[in-house]
């Protein structure tokens, strides 16, 4: 089996959700392949997540509130240049009747 199929299951190995035959391969091409192990080894360690603190501090409200007031002008102007359109056409076609 190549590298590339080894890692592309790796997680599901890691998750008990491969085949005994594809186990068996699995373990096989670990034992062989240096860098395929290192992964496993890699992904098999488990981590830890960030503290709420951390997110916290990357949560930054006045980015947020101007993103909002970017996004909902940008959308205002546009609805307007719809509505006037809208109007000029009906203006339009209340002129040629």
């Amino acid at each position: 089996m190549t590298c590339f199929l080894v890692r592309d299951l790796l997680p599901l190995y890691l998750e008990g959700d491969c085949k005994r035959e594809t186990e068996h391969v699995i373990e096989e091409h670990l034992k062989m392949c240096s860098s395929c192990r290192d992964m496993y080894d890699t992904m098999a360690e488990p981590f830890e997540l960030e503290s709420e603190q951390a997110v916290e501090e990357a949560y930054l409200p006045e980015e947020e509130l101007r993103f909002k007031q970017r996004y909902y002008g940008l959308l205002i102007m546009k609805a307007a240049c719809w509505f006037g359109a809208a109007v000029a056409m009906m203006l339009i076609i209340k002129l040629l009747i």
